[in-house]
């Protein structure tokens, strides 16, 4: 499927707003190309591009004075709520959170410099917690916890977390829980409540966990290294490490209802796995490689993990794929 634009060479570099109703060809996804988010469905894509009439693209970029063309964008993510959707953006000049079409931006959150002195400051990762609250990852290690009201500009800074010394990679939620991955892959599990509570620790391995994914009671981390590893999330301890790529993961998305977790890698490689449990199990499914194509993300289109969509590094197209 055509893009308006290549997809940047940045982890999670994919997301997918699921419609209440509507088949896997009408999900909204959102693909990041330097500091431009570009949004589109692929049944609007192909009925347009076989009707040979101009590609239907929603363009939605940091706002602010100069940002258009300076504020590169390291995460675009639907944020689902019971009352509302959002699409939040993090970049290196902060956070903005849009309206979920991208048409009227909400709210806006400069991030204070770095306390390390000549490093970069940006956010990274995005995860919905529970009904009411966001957490988005910080370079200097923290985790920013948003409320969000059920409608209106509202958003306020609820609290910061503490914990991690690294840039934060990727965070996932299930519920009230949530697990933040940082650059030498350490996982912190926390609990959300009247304030988040940190629960425990998974050690790094040295290598970024550059994807997480949370299935009931296990934490999935997808490794700098190519490793897939998953681990017991309440003891920490790992159940499963499997020599997946070759070379960086950048992407994993896992499917509540059926355990099927798919992983993207830079060795051009995308793989099925499926996850059961009692007793626990991971299994390799199905792989699909896309020649010469670095890739970049992958997400599931539809609640089953039936269908799914992966997007490669400087590439014009969006690849979908289905049972």
């Amino acid at each position: 499927m055509p893009l308006k634009s290549s997809a940047s060479l940045l982890s999670n570099n994919l997301d997918v707003c699921q419609l209440p109703g509507k088949g896997p060809d009408e999900c909204k996804l959102a693909v990041i190309h330097k500091s431009v988010v570009w949004v589109f469905t692929p049944k609007e894509v192909h009925a347009r591009n076989n009707a040979d009439s101009a590609l239907p693209y929603k363009q939605v970029f940091c706002k602010g004075e100069n940002s258009q063309f300076c504020s590169t964008i390291l995460q675009a993510k639907w944020c689902v709520f019971p009352q509302r959707t959002l699409l939040i953006l993090s970049s290196i000049r902060g956070i903005q959170a849009f309206e979920d079409d991208g048409s009227l931006m909400v709210f806006w959150q400069a991030l204070a410099p770095n306390p390390i002195e000549g490093q970069a400051q940006y956010a990274r990762g995005i995860s919905v917690v529970g009904t009411e609250h966001v957490s988005i990852g910080v370079a200097d290690g923290s985790v920013l916890v948003f409320h969000v009201p059920i409608k209106g500009p509202g958003i306020k800074l609820q609290e910061t977390l503490n914990g991690h010394s690294h840039s934060i990679c990727d965070i996932a939620s299930d519920g009230d829980m949530m697990v933040t991955s940082d650059e030498v892959g350490k996982i912190i599990k926390w609990k959300a409540g009247g304030h988040f509570t940190k629960i425990s620790e998974i050690n790094g391995f040295g290598y970024p966990c550059s994807s997480i994914c949370l299935l009931n009671d296990l934490v999935i981390g997808g490794y700098g290294s190519g490793h897939i590893r998953v681990f017991n999330s309440a003891s920490g301890v790992m159940l499963a490490e499997v020599c997946a790529h070759s070379r960086w993961i950048n992407a994993m998305d896992i499917s509540q209802e059926s355990g099927l977790l798919v992983s993207a890698s830079e060795d051009s490689y995308v793989r099925v796995w499926k996850i059961t449990h009692n007793p626990f199990n991971l299994e390799f499914l199905h792989e699909e490689s896309i020649t010469d194509v670095q890739l970049v993300g992958a997400k599931f289109l539809d609640k089953e993990g039936s269908t799914f969509a992966v997007t490669g590094y400087d590439s014009n197209e969006a690849f979908i794929f289905s049972k």
